[in-house]
């Protein structure tokens, strides 16, 4: 009895022993385990920072600074391009600046200003965009909105600068960084947007190595002499002094021909019927980068009683040479009335309704084309082609002989296309598509591009690519 007390005894104690050493393992792990979260969640908070830190220097946008591009603007939108974190901002500005749009984007493969033609650079500087290409090419590549800019510029050319075809254009492929010929390339869904702050030939595009973002209420150290420029230009315009403008010009580059007369007649029709109203330029833009400059305003010459006025887009190009700024270039606009001016979605619809014009005349040309061609109409067929045409060697006599030749070894010839998207630029358009074509001879299936042009006022094909 005494024994089986003692064995019950000693193994309620051993349990209690192994249930204690538990207790205060457990209690040891448990502190090691949170010492380790601990680590672990301020490894991971100072990670979290570290990111955060690095997000603001890659976007100290944010931290309400502008780029140091922009002197002043009183109107207008203001493109801006980041070459080294692959960026794309616009700027507008009401009682301050602000940013309207901001997006991915992806320029030349090769870091710096673009010097030559295929060396895969961006160009650096302050450009305008001239016009607008609807489908300009196959989508993946292009999208289906592009933007040529006015690269290269007189200043660029002045420096021996070349190269050309650069655009701001869409694609609808995934967007790597640095990965263009030069252009300056968006998601299309992006390009679409950004397209709604351009102005054909007044919104500037500025494109920087890098920006160097600076307070909004910092003043350029250029400010004060581009305004000189700019009061200059107006009191020699207002006294009618033609040498005084021609001062303001670096020697050789003062207005001359056709568009001095323009702007002597200008000059002799100024109108001071409102003794109240001052003649001063309006919606003033002006931008710097490096020992460049462009300054955009409205020149008023005429006030009519109602306080309605009379006036032209001006652009003045300039250059800082030997430490004074000078105007290199210039360029003007129709003359403008009222109290309001197009904006950019006015101009593209313009430039969109002209577009849809143009798109249906080249539609309704293939068309005709392919139906020629299937019903073996070659009067009609060759009537589609420009006199000058030229494809695989042949000019357009061998080329219609050739065809004359393969339709009467066929049969049933059938022609379809698909995917069929066309660029315009001018006068110089392209079909692309994807040809279907199948004959007693011949079934084949593949991708086709077809170059117009406008001879006579009608489209005609000049080449065929297959």
């Amino acid at each position: 009895m005494n024994n089986k007390k003692t064995i019950t005894f000693c193994i309620m104690l051993s349990a209690f022993l192994i249930l204690f050493y538990l207790i205060n393992n457990y209690s040891a792990v448990s502190a090691d385990i949170e010492q380790k979260n601990d680590i672990i969640i301020s490894s991971a908070s100072e990670k979290t920072s570290d990111l955060k830190s690095s997000a603001n220097s890659l976007a100290p946008s944010e931290a309400k600074k502008i780029p140091d591009s922009i002197v002043s603007i009183s109107s207008g939108y203001v493109v801006i391009v980041d070459k080294k974190y692959q960026k794309i901002y616009v700027f507008d500005k009401s009682a301050n600046y602000f940013k309207v749009f901001e997006a991915p984007c992806s320029t030349g493969k090769n870091p710096g200003s673009k010097q030559v033609a295929g060396d895969a650079k961006t160009p650096n500087g302050i450009f305008f965009a001239t016009n607008i290409l609807h489908n300009p090419g196959p989508p993946e590549t292009f999208g289906s909105l592009a933007f040529r800019l006015d690269y290269p510029t007189l200043s660029d050319k002045r420096s021996g600068k070349d190269g050309n075809n650069i655009w701001i254009h869409g694609t609808t492929k995934s967007l790597l960084p640095q990965q263009s010929n030069g252009c300056v390339v968006l998601r299309d869904n992006d390009l679409k947007q950004l397209a709604n702050f351009i102005y054909l030939n007044r919104t500037p595009v500025i494109i920087s190595e890098s920006i160097n973002w600076v307070p909004q209420n910092r003043i350029s150290d250029s400010k004060d002499d581009l305004e000189k420029i700019l009061t200059s230009w107006n009191k020699a315009f207002i006294e009618k002094d033609m040498k005084k403008i021609d001062s303001l010009y670096i020697q050789g580059a003062e207005i001359k021909g056709k568009r001095r007369e323009e702007l002597h007649n200008k000059i002799k029709s100024l109108n001071f019927i409102n003794k109240h109203f001052v003649l001063q330029p309006k919606d003033i833009l002006i931008l710097k980068e490096g020992n460049n400059a462009v300054i955009i305003f409205d020149q008023l010459y005429a006030v009519g009683n109602d306080n309605s006025f009379q006036g032209y887009y001006n652009k003045l190009i300039l250059e800082k040479i030997n430490n004074n700024w000078y105007v290199v270039d210039d360029s003007s606009a129709s003359d403008i009335t009222g109290k309001r001016l197009a904006s950019a979605k006015d101009k593209q619809k313009e430039f969109q309704t002209s577009d849809n014009i143009v798109q249906k005349e080249i539609r309704n040309l293939i068309k005709k084309w392919l139906t020629s061609w299937e019903s073996g109409n070659f009067n009609s067929y060759r009537s589609c082609y420009s006199s000058d045409f030229q494809s695989k060697g042949m000019d357009l006599d061998a080329w219609i002989s050739h065809k004359i030749n393969v339709h009467q070894n066929s049969k049933n010839i059938k022609i379809g296309i698909d995917s069929l998207q066309i660029s315009i630029n001018g006068n110089i358009a392209k079909a692309f598509f994807v040809q279907r074509y199948s004959s007693s001879k011949l079934k084949s299936k593949g991708k086709k591009t077809i170059e117009l042009k406008k001879t006579g006022g009608q489209w005609r094909i000049n080449k065929e690519i297959i």
